[in-house]
């Protein structure tokens, strides 16, 4: 892969951090929210709605071969106002966002959260825990270094001075989903699946040129850590190890570097290859953590150092309680030490479709399923659970096919009039104000923000794109001049030609809506 194209795309003592910082919605905060009432449609505007569409979208010589449906609807009454191919299967993209988000918030409701626990299950003699810190987790891949600030001080209170290292709860290993591509896996946007994340299970690297040709690339990591230079030894800082086999080419020559997993290499490693001209700019990357768990147990023993905790270098055996400590020192089994709740899911639901969160997307599938006994069922309960609500709303599951939540997989299906069906739903609901606020807009926030910016459409279409090669699409409201609001998904795969017009041509395709 490219870089263009990977840029394209309960214990006696429980300290708890504090919350994550609430959703910024600054952005689009002063835009109107689509009405809930207009004029009632004519035949005859519906008839030209019709007309023009198909002009707009036969006009785009791109997508002369496409593969296109679309269904509108007025939110009032349902009545229809366009509808193409609109009971095909498409494959959806990033617009299956719109079914885990809205299936989420039906079965979990708005105040759901992620929980993160620290727990012991060795004694603490003279301030010494026998044992490691357990980290566990049920989902919030958003867990970063400000939350686990707060760490060190929930040790100290439960007595703790020094642990022998962090661990990770056993989980199974990481998951990348049905339908993935290898080439992908390096990537930000296609990291495995975890209990226990850090940072989105992403880190981020800026490779620059040496000083003279050969040399290795310089590279830099964030949010913390290092990469290593082969054949010398490595120590690595985030859980995983960054090889850096970038190097030095002559100047004015061509950018070639990227990044790779090696078949047959242990899952933890990560390649930087390719070369970069002496004297050029840096190129920053997105990557992939390849084991989480041990990323995010670097993040917290990283914590405890910083606060004053010490953090053996590594894990041992839980030591035999020596016969004179007092009684008082010896910890019970599974003592929780620190709790971590996540935002609740009316904001993480703004994390998730303003940047089109993917991570944080099947986390929330294998949550759909959860219940207080089973807080993290996995991703075969949440698909089982979506497969359920999909069928209460009277969605077609011959036209669905679920293999994650985020719309990566290339086998995932789903038709416009189901998308169109979810949001109707929504719109019906108490819900529909946490769903507007968490959209991206036209021309104001997230993935709408710089592409649909035909000043028809700009602050009249809350919606969620998706894009993977060879496929477009968008799904969301539309409000219009005189009627209210129009509900609409407009799927396009198959498609192969020039973005541009393509995008021309869906803010035409929006506008002809809008405008009545």
């Amino acid at each position: 892969m490219t870089p263009a194209r990977a840029l394209f795309i309960a214990g006696a003592l429980i300290a708890c951090a504090a919350p994550a910082l609430a959703a910024d919605r600054s952005a689009g905060a002063n835009v109107p929210k689509p009405s809930s009432s207009g004029a009632p449609w004519s035949d005859g505007q519906i008839s030209a709605v019709h007309t023009n569409v198909d002009l707009a979208l036969a006009r785009a010589a791109s997508l002369q071969r496409a593969h296109i449906g679309m269904y509108a609807i007025d939110a009032h009454d349902g009545r229809v106002i366009y509808e193409r191919n609109q009971d095909e299967a498409f494959q959806p993209a990033s617009t299956f966002k719109l079914v885990v988000g809205n299936a989420a918030l039906d079965k979990l409701g708005p105040a759901f959260h992620f929980t993160t626990q620290a727990y012991v299950s060795d004694p603490v003699v003279d301030g010494a825990l026998q044992g490691p810190l357990h980290l566990r987790g049920n989902g919030d891949v958003l867990l970063d270094d400000r939350v686990l600030a707060s760490l060190p001080d929930a040790l100290r209170t439960a007595g703790i001075a020094s642990v022998r290292g962090v661990v990770p709860d056993p989980e199974p290993f990481p998951a990348y989903l049905p339908g993935w591509s290898w080439d992908d896996f390096p990537w930000y946007y296609a990291a495995p699946v975890t209990a226990l994340g850090f940072n989105d299970n992403a880190i981020g690297v800026t490779i620059a040129p040496g000083a003279t040709v050969g040399a290795p690339a310089v590279v830099s990591v964030t949010p913390w850590g290092s990469a290593c230079v082969a054949p010398g030894p490595c120590a690595s800082e985030q859980g995983f190890t960054i090889w850096n086999d970038a190097t030095t080419s002559a100047a004015g020559g061509a950018r070639t570097v990227d990044a790779e997993l090696r078949r047959g290499e242990p899952l933890g490693n990560v390649h930087l290859i390719g070369a970069i001209p002496l004297g050029s700019t840096s190129e920053n990357f997105s990557l992939a953590a390849p084991e989480p768990q041990r990323y995010a147990a670097a993040a917290a023993a990283r914590a405890l150092r910083a606060g004053g905790i010490t953090v053996n270098a590594a894990p041992v055996a839980p030591a035999a309680v020596q016969a004179s400590a007092p009684i008082a020192a010896i910890a019970a089994p599974q003592r929780v030490v620190w709790s971590h709740d996540s935002e609740p899911l009316s904001d993480l639901l703004f994390d998730l479709w303003l940047p089109s969160d993917n991570i944080l997307a099947e986390e929330l599938l294998r949550s759909v399923a959860a219940t207080a006994d089973k807080p993290y069922p996995g991703t075969a309960a949440g698909i089982a659970a979506e497969q359920g609500w999909l069928r209460g709303l009277g969605a077609n599951l011959a036209t669905i096919t679920i293999e994650d939540g985020s719309g990566l997989s290339t086998y995932d299906r789903i038709a416009p009039r189901d998308l169109v069906t979810i949001l109707k739903h929504e719109w019906d609901s108490p819900q529909r104000d946490v769903v507007l606020d968490d959209l991206p807009i036209a021309g104001s926030r997230g993935t709408l923000k710089s592409e649909y910016t035909d000043p028809a459409i700009v602050g009249r279409v809350f919606a969620k794109s998706g894009s993977v090669s060879h496929v477009r699409c968008l799904a969301g409201y539309i409000a219009t001049r005189t009627h209210g609001t129009v509900i609409f998904a407009l799927q396009i795969d198959d498609w192969v030609g020039e973005f541009a017009e393509l995008q021309r041509a869906r803010e035409r395709v929006l506008a002809e809506i809008a405008a009545l």
